[in-house]
């Protein structure tokens, strides 16, 4: 969409608007969190009041680690994105949601090499975790550091390998974008729910209470789910079945009817 000659705005303009420098505008349009922008020339891009909103949006759901950048992604470049009430909603819990009782003590920021020494997981295996968005990476001084949660991923993920979840039985770092995955999936799920719930019918404490309860309630849910799905498909042996799932589905497939042949055409005499 073209903006009109009075919405453009350039890129200081869009840095003053915001407050957010175009480094990370630029990495917002790379990553698919906002649009590419309007270019009438090579060297020329126009902004219309659309990036300023949507730029003020992503910044009130990171600022307080309410949310990780890739499930803010779901919500201001998905298919559905949200209505101007349901972002006022949204907007509405920043800051107000005090830390989970497990997170309340988070550990302070650790350098890579040092988590790597402690943890006892190579430092390309915390990169590599960091490459399927387990975990994140912030460069400070020229080096590589984790903070909260992903420290704490870092242990728990030495503790699959002590347990022995280990590479060489093929649980490597490429395992977790399952988790990843399903996750990112789940958590724009519960907020699209959450929103056309309660967006313009409920505010103020009692909307924070909501998602309070939502946020502890729903992780009980997940793992009471997620053990009896685990614990029923080990007892009705999907395991063998998944073993055998692509031999499975040939089976299940109609029978093809046989193409009938064509009749052979007779050898051409070659030219001399």
């Amino acid at each position: 969409m073209t903006p009109s000659a009075l919405a453009r705005l350039k890129m200081r303009d869009l840095e003053r608007a915001t407050g957010v420098g175009r480094e990370a505008i630029r990495y917002y349009i790379r990553e698919g969190l906002l649009p590419e922008p309007h270019r009438p020339g090579r060297n020329v891009a126009w902004y219309d009041q659309s990036f300023v909103e949507r730029i003020q949006l992503i910044k009130q759901l990171q600022e307080r680690r309410f949310l990780p950048l890739r499930v803010i992604k779901a919500i201001v470049a998905g298919d559905s994105p949200p209505s101007t009430v349901e972002q006022r909603a949204l907007a509405a819990l920043e800051g107000r949601l005090p830390p989970a009782a497990d997170l309340a003590l988070e550990p302070p920021p650790e350098q890579l090499t040092t988590l790597a020494a402690r943890t006892g997981i190579p430092a390309s295996e915390i990169q590599a975790l960091a490459a399927n968005e387990a975990i994140m990476l912030v460069t400070r001084g020229g080096k590589p550091w984790l903070e909260g949660p992903s420290i704490q991923l870092v242990e728990l993920w030495s503790r699959l390998r002590a347990a022995g979840f280990t590479a060489e039985s093929g649980f490597g770092p490429e395992k977790a974008r399952l988790y990843v995955d399903m996750v990112r999936w789940l958590a724009r799920e519960e907020l699209r729910e959450f929103t056309r719930a309660f967006a313009g019918r409920v505010e103020g404490d009692e909307l924070v209470r909501l998602a309070e309860e939502g946020i502890r309630l729903g992780s009980e849910m997940i793992a009471l789910l997620r053990r009896a799905a685990l614990l029923r498909f080990v007892a009705e042996g999907n395991l063998a079945v998944n073993e055998d799932w692509g031999r499975s589905v040939q089976r299940d497939r109609p029978a093809e009817r046989p193409r009938p042949r064509r009749p052979r055409r007779p050898d051409r005499p070659r030219s001399r």
